[in-house]
């Protein structure tokens, strides 16, 4: 859905941040989500260097309203820009994110942001997180790479809709450790937060930050996403198939190695499919089927099966 600042909303899907990533020119980083803050987990996607935490927003003072204390970007020496464009908090995290990651060369592994990003960085070098924000927010580049997973839709939204109507407003933010501090850089805040000293194991006051961020919510409250931003796996893996000495040991790197292309070609497709308007698809369906033989056999059984749905929610009442 695209708002007539001509940005559309972002999906919570770590294919469309990564493909997002790629497409602004950025190397060495893929985003991964993350179903728990388990020791575990983490581990296995070792190294992140950012995490990228979807929200319900409630507005300034309600339950998304985070403790921490505000700082001056420029004295803690952390990259940060505003949200001055609807729709655009997904993008805006991810280059909180990947522009406050070290850049650093390994080969295959090196870690890099790009022609464009740099540019970004030594235009925008001594402004206002406000400007910076319209800086982005002026980047055709920039602009066109986020709309990219939009699909195209003959169809508009009334803006005038009842307020009631409108879909709950979620929002991004990111955290990520930055000079042996916790940051968390929010777009719609006019400063990061800082939050708590960390050392290399800066995930362990992530954790407890964001769980205590949910704990302000409802009980059972499913309102949240997490997404991990975090070196590439398939460079590091083939590095280690390569060294690798033992049987087992190349057979348990193979799998994951496996495991991480099938799932960049699935995330490929399901980007694509993402940007392809159905539409015509289904309006060529509607089509053979109305000039087939079958059209009132499928038109009754669909009729048959509205009819047991209605049943069963009926008896679904009478129970409650």
């Amino acid at each position: 859905m695209e708002d007539p600042s001509g940005w559309s909303l972002t999906e919570s899907d770590p294919q469309v941040f990564s493909e997002l990533l790629r497409n602004l020119g950025v190397q060495g980083l893929q985003v991964d989500d993350l179903y728990s803050l388990d020791a575990d987990t983490l581990e296995r996607l070792k190294p992140i260097h950012a995490l990228i935490f979807l929200f319900k927003w409630v507005g300034q003072g309600g339950s998304d309203d985070a403790a921490g204390l505000e700082i001056d970007p420029a004295e803690a020496g952390v990259w940060f820009a505003n949200q001055v464009i609807n729709n655009s908090c997904g993008t805006i995290a991810a280059l909180n994110a990947v522009m406050n990651i070290p850049e650093q060369e390994a080969g295959a592994e090196s870690i890099g942001i790009g022609a464009e990003l740099k540019n970004l960085r030594e235009f925008g070098a001594g402004m206002s997180s406000m400007d910076l924000g319209h800086v982005v927010a002026s980047s055709d580049t920039i602009r066109e790479v986020h709309n990219s997973f939009s699909k195209t839709s003959p169809f508009a939204l009334d803006a005038s809709a009842d307020e009631r109507e409108k879909e709950d407003a979620y929002h991004f933010v990111t955290y990520l450790p930055k000079h042996g501090v916790l940051y968390e850089l929010d777009g719609l805040r006019s400063a990061p937060l800082m939050h708590a000293a960390c050392d290399d194991d800066w995930l362990t006051a992530a954790r407890e930050t964001i769980e205590a961020r949910i704990a302000t919510y409802p009980p059972g409250s499913v309102m949240f996403n997490l997404l991990a931003v975090r070196s590439a796996a398939i460079p590091r893996l083939e590095r280690e198939l390569a060294a690798a000495s033992g049987e087992m040991e190349r057979l348990r790197i193979t799998e994951m190695l496996a495991q991480e292309r099938a799932k960049a070609q699935e995330g490929a497709v399901e980007n694509a499919l993402r940007r392809h308007n159905m539409l015509p698809l289904v309006l060529g369906l509607f089509e053979a089927l109305n000039a087939s033989s079958i059209k009132a056999e499928v038109i009754d059984a669909a009729r048959e099966k509205a009819k047991a749905r209605k049943a069963q929610a009926a008896a679904r009442g009478q129970k409650e």
